[in-house]
């Protein structure tokens, strides 16, 4: 057993470096990992051997989930530069995530290791007279107890400190390196103690409030007083400039209103936490003024983190008197979504389950999203505060995924590289075309707006950075400039009321909200105020290999607020006049409302077609009769027609209900009830 659980760590470390050599050099390079990993399974095999008192079931039961979460490991690696990780499986029941990660994966490596891994296996169980068929009562008692003790050894380092012994610790800056040193398992192993967050040394309400007595309010900066203006923020998804790739060529820009832009306002970059993924931690930066730098690499604050009210950019405008609604062409429940902005303070959200179907590829077209916004500030009688973002150009950019492409790529190139090129090509274009449609709507507007267009993180093209290297982009990944190549994006900040100068932004994503607020003379809190203060000394957060323990006394303070606001008592918050959260925060556009059915009356047992005017009826609203859906169609005006069938309609009433579902079944929205009468025939 202990050499078939050091056969099946070598299998599984394979799989999750993509490389069976690799794993042979990291065996004999790393032996005490190598050895803690063979320990944490042999562990593993005698619990399930205690379980069940059969060997090889408990062999091939072990070997089966190892393979799926190695295998995972080894895609996502490839994908994001990240393994997987111990708070990836708290996705809200998002498993689907995972399952993201095992598209288009098998290769002939995959084949001949599972080949090789399988018939090794099969002597060492099978053609030996080692292993006992079936374990006795006795001994299983006594394989629980060992499997006990050993994994509580390896997990707590008490009473015997193995891991302190050979040096072995969390590399928590760097995930990749935490893998790749100590071993996928013990990696998981030693992340787990990090799933919560370690109470800050000198955190206490005292040390909070003195750094919040040392901040000084921000003013306008000579913004035309008494502007109240619009605040539009746009995460645009993968929004990169592809021309950049000096070593390619586009027949036609795919960014020209961009390049436009750049000549005369205020565009820049933002230097993005993430890369190929992780939007939703991008936009927790934008939103809240908090850093990805302080929390432990790989974490989604919105799955495991933002369970109660945060103050963000929505809240803070609200106080100022403004409408906050958040628009996100994708479902309600991803990256725990809803709950989410109703804890950041919005006042309404409209997710996917509310737009019209109306794609680009696989996804919502970036215009349906443009529209959206636009109808939103003409439907609200206050000044606006939305966050939107886009998924129009979201991975996968294989050739054939949009139905129509205009642009070609030129350069000595592999032709999949110059699919992905030519493909990511028109996504940007079209998000190119969003920032027009907007910019061109707002100037002719009479509601002074301030329009903010970024994007999240550099798309994922290909494992390993491969277009970036096939295009000498980048060098490799020691490349010198590597940061600033691989985690900057575009970013615009155009308004309609304010002279129009050229302006040059560099900044974290966590700084941009504050920078907005000033620039739109829009009051701001104490940590916005603080933020600004500091992003005019350092513009951006130091990546996760400064040692944040040597810091500046600044950013601690950052991270002693953060940490107050996140995981403390919130002191800083004081007695906030105006809570955080909105008590009228819902989805979609405003109740659903069914204001007349006609016909009122239909006869029993035969099919009838009604028509339900009203208010609010989104395109994938559906029509529940008697409780049951029954099909269903939208017309120009917003009104629903329904088909009911004969097995509906009984002598007496037919209750009819308008309501929204959710992929996941749930019913994110609903309308009064209406009765018609079913006469007899």
């Amino acid at each position: 057993m202990i050499l078939l659980s050091g056969w099946l760590v070598l299998f599984m470390e394979a799989l999750s470096r993509n490389r069976t050599w690799d794993a042979v050099v990291w065996s004999v390079l790393h032996i005490p990992a190598l050895l803690l990993n063979g320990a944490i399974i042999f562990g593993v095999l005698l619990t399930l051997v205690a379980l069940t008192g059969r060997p090889r079931l408990s062999f091939w039961i072990v070997s089966a989930i190892g393979f799926v979460f190695a295998l995972i490991t080894g895609v996502k690696s490839k994908m994001l530069g990240i393994p997987l990780l111990p708070w990836d499986f708290v996705l809200t029941g998002e498993a689907s995530g995972m399952v993201e990660y095992l598209k288009n994966i098998f290769t002939m490596q995959l084949f001949l290791d599972v080949i090789v891994f399988t018939f090794v296996s099969w002597l060492l169980l099978y053609k030996t007279d080692h292993l006992i068929k079936v374990v006795r009562w006795k001994e299983r008692i006594a394989f629980a107890a060992a499997a006990a003790a050993l994994i509580a050894v390896l997990y707590t380092d008490k009473p015997f400190p193995i891991k302190s012994a050979f040096g072995i610790n969390a590399i928590m800056y760097d995930q990749s390196a935490n893998v790749d040193i100590n071993g996928w398992l013990l990696a998981t192993i030693l992340n787990i103690d990090y799933m919560g967050i370690d109470e800050l040394e000198n955190y206490n309400q005292e040390s909070i409030a003195a750094i919040v007595s040392n901040v000084t309010p921000i003013g306008g900066g000579g913004v035309t007083e008494g502007v109240k203006p619009n605040i539009i923020v746009v995460l645009s998804e993968s929004l990169w400039d592809p021309t950049q790739l000096g070593t390619v060529k586009f027949n036609s820009d795919p960014m020209p209103f961009l390049h436009e832009l750049q000549q005369k306002t205020a565009t820049g970059t933002l230097l993005s936490p993430q890369f190929g993924g992780g939007t939703a931690n991008v936009e927790f930066e934008v939103l809240t003024g908090n850093s990805m730098r302080f929390l432990p690499q790989g974490t989604i604050p919105y799955n495991q983190y933002v369970t109660h009210e945060i103050d963000s950019l929505a809240s803070i405008t609200a106080r100022s008197g403004y409408y906050s609604t958040a628009i996100s062409p994708f479902h309600r429940w991803y990256f725990n979504a809803d709950k989410v902005y109703q804890n950041f303070g919005f006042a309404q959200y409209i997710p996917l389950e509310f737009f019209d179907p109306v794609y680009e590829g696989p996804y919502i077209a970036d215009n349906e999203v443009a529209k959206l916004i636009i109808q939103q500030t003409g439907r609200t009688k206050e000044r606006d505060f939305v966050f939107a973002n886009t998924m129009e150009n979201h991975f996968h950019y294989y050739p054939g995924k949009f139905e129509e492409n205009p642009f070609t790529v030129e350069g000595d190139i592999p032709i999949d590289t110059k699919g992905m090129l030519e493909t990511y090509a028109k996504g940007a274009n079209d998000a190119d075309k969003m920032l027009r449609t907007l910019v061109e709507h707002y100037e002719t507007s009479e509601e002074p707006t301030i329009v903010v267009f970024f994007g999240d993180h550099l798309p994922y093209l290909g494992d390993e950075y491969k277009a970036y290297k096939d295009t000498k982009w980048i060098s490799g990944d020691n490349d010198p400039d590597f940061a600033n190549k691989i985690y900057r994006t575009p970013v615009v900040v155009w308004s309609n009321y304010l002279p129009q100068t050229k302006e040059t932004i560099n900044l974290s994503p966590s700084f941009l909200g504050s920078y907005v607020l000033e620039k739109a003379n829009v009051p701001g809190s104490y940590y916005t105020d603080f933020l600004r203060q500091l992003s005019r000394r350092s513009p951006t957060v130091p990546p996760y290999s400064f040692d944040m323990k040597r810091a500046d006394d600044v950013w601690k303070q950052y991270e002693l607020l953060q940490y107050d606001i996140m995981f403390g008592d919130q002191h800083a918050y004081g007695e906030m006049e105006q809570p955080i959260v909105n008590p009228n925060y819902f989805l979609g556009f405003g109740p659903m409302v069914i204001d007349q059915v006609s016909p009122d009356s239909v006869k029993a047992g035969g099919e009838a077609e009604i028509t339900i005017a009203g208010k609010n009826f989104p395109a994938l609203a559906k029509v529940y009769a008697n409780g049951k859906p029954v099909e269903t169609n939208r017309g120009p005006n917003g009104e629903l027609t329904a088909k009911l069938p004969g097995e509906l309609l009984r002598s007496g009433t037919c209750q009819l209900q308008v309501k929204v579902l959710d992929s996941k079944d749930i019913v994110v929205g609903h309308s009064n009830v209406k009765s018609i009468q079913v006469m007899r025939k």
